[in-house]
C-alpha cells in the first residue's frame, strides 16, 4: 500500500511539474495570439487635445502601443514602430502610442518632449498618433496591467488579433500585422 501511495504521489507531482512548466513558458514568452476577441472600445486624448476612440479606426489594422515616457524598453520600441510606419500605408495600418503613466505624472508636454527628442537627437520623426490615457488610468488598467510596453494588434473588425508585453522586434510585429491584414 505504501508503494502505491508513493507511485501516485510521484505521478501527481510530475503532472503538476508539467503544468507549472507550461505556465512558466507562456508567461516567459509574454505573447498571445487572440483570435475573435473584440477589444473594448476606449477613448484617449491626442496631443492636439482631440478625443479619439479606438472604434474611430475600424476598417484598419491598429497597433496599440501602451507606453510610458520614463520606460526604457518603450523608447527602443519607438524605433521598430517607426519602421512599421514607414513600411505600411496609413490607409491600412494605424499606430496609436498611448502614454498610460498619466497617473505617475506624465502629461502632454512630457510626451511632446519625447517626440521632439527623437527628432532632434535621433533624426527620427515619429509620425503616428500619440495620446494620453485618462487620469483614472482606464487604458492602463485594461491593457497594460502586466507592464509597458504592452502591444496589441487589432484586425480590421476591431478584434484583438495579437498581444505582447515587453519589447517586440519589427520582424515579429510585421508578421502579425501581415496576418491581421489578411483576415477578412
Amino acid at each position: 500500500m505504501f508503494y502505491l501511495v508513493m507511485i501516485l504521489t510521484i505521478k501527481k507531482l510530475g503532472f503538476l511539474f508539467i503544468i507549472l512548466l507550461v505556465t512558466f513558458l507562456q508567461v516567459l514568452s509574454g505573447c498571445t495570439t487572440e483570435k475573435n476577441n473584440t477589444g473594448d472600445d476606449f477613448s484617449f486624448t491626442t496631443l492636439d487635445n482631440e478625443i479619439k476612440r479606438l472604434s474611430d479606426f475600424n476598417g484598419k489594422v491598429v497597433v496599440l502601443d501602451c507606453m510610458a515616457v520614463n520606460c526604457q524598453p518603450c523608447m527602443y520600441q519607438m524605433f521598430d514602430l517607426k519602421k512599421i510606419s514607414e513600411n505600411y500605408s496609413s490607409d491600412d495600418v494605424v499606430i496609436l502610442s498611448i502614454d498610460v503613466w498619466v497617473s505617475n505624472g506624465e502629461n502632454a508636454s512630457v510626451l511632446q518632449e519625447l517626440i521632439d527628442a527623437f527628432k532632434n537627437q535621433a533624426n527620427l520623426t515619429l509620425d503616428w498618433t500619440f495620446g494620453l490615457d485618462d487620469p483614472e488610468g482606464t487604458i492602463e488598467n485594461r491593457y497594460a496591467t502586466e507592464g509597458v510596453p504592452s502591444l496589441y494588434i487589432y484586425d480590421k473588425n476591431g478584434n484583438i488579433y495579437y498581444s505582447h508585453v515587453g519589447y517586440e522586434s519589427y520582424a515579429d510585429l510585421a508578421i502579425k500585422i501581415d496576418e491581421a491584414l489578411s483576415r477578412n
